[in-house]
């Protein structure tokens, strides 16, 4: 075999010893005994001293990274196969502390035989670790820049000023809505999208451009192929280059929903400025030390100051030291919710904080707001002062009234009190004689004058309609009897300007006492009704005391009771009929044609119950128009259909509540007819006092009875004042004459006066006139000889069961003896 010559060699080592010089790590690979030396700069290069790397045929292998080991085999592979010039591989080396030291590793073949088979091939390895970290971090650093310019939507471009041609990435040409372009753009391209209105300043800022030596920002407006307006800017700036006309470049961004999103919100600045200027509620708005930076109209209004004085000012020192403002506690400070109230110049304001917050949640200072509620407390209070207040009178209401009742008991063990029930008579009757407004009058001077009667500490309420109460402490009786009797006197006295007629305005009063707190609010109430009741029965203006065995007065409980009993007996049939009959005097008195009907009940054990005992719970409690109803009902039914045969008419006392019925004519034409009760054989006996309840029904009823033919007659004529109107006002066309004046006729010259009186005056008018009470014959004798052509009484006619009298006239008519079917 020939080998290459010695100073061939020589020179290999002498450049192998100037490389080791350099630095760089020199391998030497005899091809032949397949060994490879290492110089000591190599395992400088790795940390090593000679002793501490075994002479191994495989020491660089064994130290090469695992990922490098087919890279760096291939590459010796082909260059020793004669594939390429020399051995070129960029791999890692494990470093003494274990850490990876990257080398470029180049080589090559420097000895062959004669046949050209490689014997000994060199080479170096330097150390690029350096060069590699900084590769990594620019690589980094693109990376970042190129997700920088992806979030921010940034394009970037290029302008040669000398070739007058651009370069622009994918994202430049998606701003200008066009595809990706690999080649350079014209110029032209890019001034064909300028927004005409803006081309000129656009062109020229960019030229401006070319000569600083700054970076220039410039806004202006695209118009894409579409058609659609673009808002951009661009950042730019002239970069030098020898040899050339130099460059222009820059980035791009669409900012055209930012422009939208700040036009919306100046828009909406505005509109808040705006509103906030307008509206009547005053804002004030801080920095988080209190500095005011910004007052609308009305909070400077507020303040009685400048608006532009407030801005600058401390909020705190602002308010702390304004004489004209304070803090206030209102009664109704629940209805407020949160905020504090402050009155400011005398006006009322509820002053509400607010914080302004970062999107980070620290603040940013407050906004203050002031509404003005000095009407809204104003109505507050009349609110509240109307809930407590009868609106008429001025008085206190049922549950201001109520309340106090309810403290007063609880009190009542140390200090007594006395509850003065007042219910007005005729009330009624001068709403309807005069007119409502009369009866408002009426109301307030009532209130006006008994207040003044009263104690400082009296609690006086109007419970409702003609309905008043007082509560008096510790009360004296002969105190509480004079101031009864002053009160019935002022409510006397009161006078109104009408000319309508009508009954004199009284009342009547009940009193409870009471000392225990374990009564109750109702029934304390109730004692004090039953005796105002009792007062009522009396005679009315007059006053009574409740007492619990008074046996002139119904209690509450009883009257319940009796309510409840009646309605039992109605539903169980055990309410009777009876009938007395109305005698045409001097006559015969088997001649009878009219009855008036009266109503018993029979108790369970069979006692029979008169009126008395059931009728004034009826009326007390809303029975009444029930009662009525049933015994027209019932007569009709059994006996209606007899009546013409017979030339029988039915008379029917008709109560005040049932008067005030306005469905009462519809009932009773109704019921007529459902059973063929002619009405020409109907009489209806009506009461002054239900006359003047309701004065406008009262009178349409009986309008329609008497147009339907039937007898309509005026009870109890002569027991009230305004009995003699009364005939002026109701097409009535019989009058009977109250007993009160009929019982002593023999021995009263006034009685019998009055008597003869009425007596002339229905023969005038007309008129049918019936005295009642006839109790003996001397009073049937005097009657006959003042021309009263009518009587009722227990001399002529004791009441019996309905029943039994019509079936004695049906015996006498038939000739017939025995009991007869009616029904």
């Amino acid at each position: 075999m020939k080998l290459t010559s010695d100073p061939v060699v020589h020179e290999i080592d002498t450049w192998k010893q100037a490389l080791e010089v350099a630095g760089l790590g020199v391998w030497d690979w005899n091809l032949r005994t397949n060994i490879t030396t290492y110089s000591e700069s190599w395992r400088r290069m790795l940390g090593y001293q000679r002793s501490e790397l075994p002479e191994n045929l495989d020491l660089f292998l064994l130290l090469l990274h695992p990922d490098d080991r087919d890279r760096a085999i291939e590459s010796g592979d082909r260059h020793l196969a004669g594939e390429c010039d020399s051995i070129e591989t960029e791999l890692r080396l494990r470093h003494k502390d274990g850490s990876w030291v990257w080398v470029l590793d180049r080589g090559a073949v420097v000895e062959r035989d004669e046949t050209g088979r490689p014997l000994r091939a060199m080479g170096v390895q330097t150390d690029i670790t350096q060069q590699k970290q900084a590769e990594r971090e620019t690589s980094l650093m693109n990376e970042r820049f190129k997700l920088a310019l992806a979030a921010s939507e940034t394009g970037i471009w290029h302008f040669d000023v000398g070739r007058n041609q651009s370069f622009w990435d994918g994202k430049t040409c998606d701003i200008f809505g066009i595809e990706p372009q690999d080649a350079e753009i014209e110029s032209a391209t890019w001034h064909g999208f300028l927004h005409p209105e803006d081309r000129l300043e656009t062109e020229r800022q960019h030229l401006e451009a070319i000569h600083q030596d700054r970076v220039i920002k410039i806004p202006y407006r695209i118009i894409r192929k579409d058609g659609e307006v673009r808002h951009v800017v661009t950042l730019a700036k002239s970069v030098m280059s020898q040899g050339s006309a130099g460059y222009l470049v820059g980035t791009i961004r669409d900012v055209t929903d930012e422009i939208a999103a700040a036009r919306a919100l100046q828009a909406e600045k505005e509109r808040y400025e705006i509103t906030l200027e307008a509206i009547n509620d005053s804002v004030i708005s801080t920095d988080v030390a209190g500095v005011i930076n910004f007052a609308n109209p009305s909070a400077a209004a507020m303040l009685s100051v400048a608006q532009g004085a407030l801005t600058g000012c401390n909020i705190f020192s602002l308010f702390r030291n304004n004489r004209m403002i304070r803090s206030v506690q209102l009664d109704t400070q629940d209805n407020y919710q949160r905020g504090v109230i402050l009155e400011i110049h005398s006006e009322l304001y509820r002053c509400k904080s607010s914080p302004i917050l970062s999107p980070t949640g620290d603040s940013w200072g407050n906004v203050y707001t002031f509404q003005n509620i000095s009407e809204e407390t104003r109505r507050q209070q009349q609110l509240a002062y109307a809930a407590h207040h009868d609106a008429l009178s001025g008085l206190y209401n049922r549950i201001a009234f109520d309340s106090a009742l309810e403290k007063a008991i609880t009190a009542s063990a140390t200090t007594a009190f006395a509850i003065l029930y007042l219910d007005l008579d005729h009330f009624k009757a001068l709403n309807d004689f005069a007119g409502h407004a009369a009866g408002d009058d009426a109301l307030k001077a009532i209130a006006a004058n008994v207040t003044a009667l009263l104690p400082q500490d009296a609690f006086f309420a109007r419970l409702g309609g003609d309905e008043f109460a007082m509560l008096i402490s510790d009360p004296d009786v002969e105190a509480i009897q004079k101031l009864a009797g002053d009160v019935i006197a002022a409510v006397q006295a009161v006078e109104i300007n009408s000319s309508a007629g009508g009954p004199r305005l009284g009342c009547s009063i009940g009193i409870a006492i009471v000392n225990d707190p374990s009564t109750s609010a109702s029934d304390a109430l109730a004692q004090a009704d039953d005796a105002c009741y009792a007062a009522k029965s009396s005679g009315r203006n007059r006053f009574a005391f409740f007492t619990k065995h008074s046996s002139t007065v119904t209690s509450g409980l009883s009257a319940a009771r009796e309510v409840a009993d009646l309605t039992a007996a109605l539903e169980e049939s055990r309410v009777i009929l009876f009938a007395q009959e109305i005698h045409a005097i001097g006559r015969s008195r088997e001649q009878c044609g009219r009855v008036e009907i009266l109503a018993r009940m029979k108790a369970r054990d069979g006692r029979i119950i008169g009126p008395d005992a059931f009728i004034p719970a009826a009326e007390r409690f809303g029975m009444a128009t029930v009662l009525d109803r049933w015994i027209i009902r019932t007569a009709f039914a059994e006996y209606g259909h007899l009546l013409e045969s017979m030339e029988l008419k039915l008379g029917f006392n008709l109560s005040a509540q049932t008067l005030c019925d306005p469905g009462l004519w519809s009932f009773i034409h109704d019921t007529a007819r459902d059973h063929g009760t002619p009405l020409s054989q109907i009489a209806f006996e009506i009461t002054e006092t239900a006359a003047v309840t309701c004065f406008d029904t009262a009178n349409s009823f009986v309008s329609r009875a008497r147009n339907h033919g039937c007898m309509v007659s005026l009870d109890d004529f002569g027991s009230g004042l305004s009995s003699f109107g009364y005939l002026r006002r109701f097409p009535i066309n019989c009058i009977k004459i109250d007993g009160a004046f009929v019982e002593k006729i023999v021995e009263s010259d006034v009685d019998r006066a009055i008597v003869a009186a009425v007596v002339e005056l229905t023969r005038k008018l007309g008129f049918d006139v019936v005295a009642e009470k006839i109790e003996n014959e001397a009073i049937l004798a005097e009657l006959r000889a003042l021309g009263v052509t009518h009587g009722q009484g227990y001399h002529l006619h004791r009441p019996e069961p309905l029943d039994a009298l019509m079936q004695r006239r049906l015996g006498s008519l038939s000739g017939r003896r025995g009991r007869v079917r009616i029904a």
